[in-house]
């Protein structure tokens, strides 16, 4: 009885402590001119990033004393934040309530969902209590880079240094509210608040990342660290200021994960970063924006290393080893379409439906479809295993469900045909990180991981391609309807596991 009152006061503590650096970090964005969404976004990943720079700064010292005295000043900064913008803090509830009234339906969904991941969150953090299955919290192999770390270090398990930092059960559960968040903010840009809360749905409805949010590992965090650098491109385009350059700085160093596949995007979206300024501000918009604060962008700068460097030093899941597409654009082309088979994923209850009502058995059908129509095309290049799609219930090799398989992968490519040039630049980049993904290692059910970066990143493109005379209210509410009911099942499948 006594130890659980001691985890309890514990993760209360962990919560109490997250919640100031979210709150402060709000205050301070807000502060600084951020839209409430935009804010809200990046307060939430904020008590991540904060801690998965602690992490490394474990690795590269040796010990917890200095990052001790590191965290009790980020902490008594971030008290000192909060009394400062506590006005702006305070305000905040009015238009999340009158968000709520506009927009009942996803305002309720989202609200029971998170509602609801938060609480199976923090009956995870149980010792014996649930545990997302493999390939959720995979192993750490040898580093394909850098020396090998120890697996505690690796920052998208920061869940298992629960005992140093009480609250990190609920990091998964921030990074999702964050890509809620910041899917909105995106959205906005190119539709009107209807059309954004649909995309925000749709995002949300993601089973893979539903599962995500209360799992002890997994790619959830990076992801979300990598929408908020796209929603920092976007303000850094917009208003060019050394301020937004250096959030922009920490989203992408934060963005980066272990191994030779976790760097592919960051690079894509260095590259994206350098395209866009440039076309749209000259080449003197760096000199502009770094001379006249040296020192603060070094200060940015470190962190971002450390993390980099802390990351490096694990495998994110790729062994050195028989896991490359050794066939090419071969190899390539039947991967593509492998992961196409795959993104056709009804979800186990309408897949069950199906089964029982007409006999028809969409997982069977899959399998026969590679095994017979593709196989002449495809078979068996480009592979470390034999295909298999997964089985309905295995929540383990979980996809995006049907909605972001129908539509995420369209939006790209009408963003390409119709979208203006910062849409089509973002697009581009998503589409060549997945034929990057498809390209580089040999498909094995494992790779659904890589995936969920470019999900994550693709979701708020539907905003642009379902204007309002083409998504009208009824097709806006069965959309609406659909999403809910696809959360549903997946909240349901998380609290099935506890």
């Amino acid at each position: 009885m006594a130890g659980e009152v001691t985890e309890i006061l514990a993760m209360g503590t962990g919560i109490a402590e997250l919640a100031v650096y979210s709150l402060a970090a709000l205050g301070l964005y807000r502060h600084w001119g951020h839209t409430l969404a935009e804010a809200a976004a990046g307060a939430a990943l904020l008590p991540a990033m904060l801690i998965l720079f602690l992490l490394q700064c474990v690795e590269l010292t040796g010990g917890f004393p200095l990052v001790a005295g590191m965290r009790a000043v980020a902490l008594a900064a971030a008290c000192v934040l909060l009394v400062r913008h506590r006005g702006r803090i305070l305000g905040l509830w009015r238009p999340w309530v009158n968000f709520s009234r506009a927009h009942p339906l996803p305002a309720a969904a989202l609200g029971a969902a998170l509602a609801g991941l938060a609480g199976a969150a923090f009956f995870s953090a149980w010792p014996d209590g649930y545990r997302m299955p493999a390939p959720l919290s995979m192993p750490i192999s040898a580093s394909l880079i850098l020396p090998p770390a120890s697996e505690g270090t690796v920052p998208w398990r920061a869940l298992l240094l629960q005992p140093v930092f009480p609250g990190a059960f609920l990091l998964p559960w921030m990074a999702y509210l964050s890509i809620c968040l910041a899917t909105y903010a995106l959205a906005r840009r190119y539709a009107w608040p209807p059309t954004a809360i649909t995309a925000t749905l749709l995002v949300a409805s993601m089973p893979r990342l539903v599962f995500l949010s209360v799992s002890r590992g997994g790619e959830i965090i990076p992801a979300a660290a990598t929408l908020l650098f796209i929603l920092w491109l976007y303000r850094t385009v917009e208003r060019p200021s050394a301020r937004d350059l250096q959030l922009l700085a920490i989203g992408w160093a934060f963005s980066v994960t272990g191994g030779r596949i976790g760097l592919v995007f960051p690079l894509l979206g260095l590259l994206l970063t350098v395209l866009v300024l440039f076309r749209r501000h000259g080449g003197r918009i760096w000199w502009d924006l770094l001379r006249p604060v040296p020192l603060s962008c070094a200060a940015v700068a470190l962190p971002a290393w450390v993390y980099i460097w802390g990351t490096l030093r694990a495998d994110g899941g790729l062994s050195p080893s028989g896991f490359y597409n050794a066939d090419g654009i071969r190899g390539a082309a039947a991967n593509l379409l492998r992961y196409g088979l795959l993104m056709l994923d009804l979800t186990p209850p309408v897949e069950k439906v199906l089964t029982t009502t007409f006999g028809f058995d969409w997982h069977g059908v899959r399998l026969w479809c590679h095994d017979h129509l593709l196989a002449a095309l495809v078979n068996p290049v480009g592979r470390a295993t034999a295909f298999g799609a997964s089985p309905p219930g295995d929540i383990a090799w979980a996809w995006f469900g049907p909605l972001a398989g129908l539509l995420f992968l369209p939006a790209q490519g009408w963003a390409l045909m119709r979208g203006p040039r910062r849409l089509k630049s973002v697009a581009s980049c998503l589409i060549a990180y997945f034929v990057l993904v498809a390209l580089i290692p040999a498909w094995r059910p494992e790779n659904v991981q890589y995936f969920t970066v470019f999900f994550v990143c693709a979701g708020f493109a539907t905003a642009f391609m379902l204007p309002p005379w083409r998504m009208t209210r009824p097709r806006r509410r069965v959309l609406q309807a659909c999403a809910t009911a696809l959360m549903a099942y997946a909240l349901g499948a998380v609290y099935g596991g506890l």
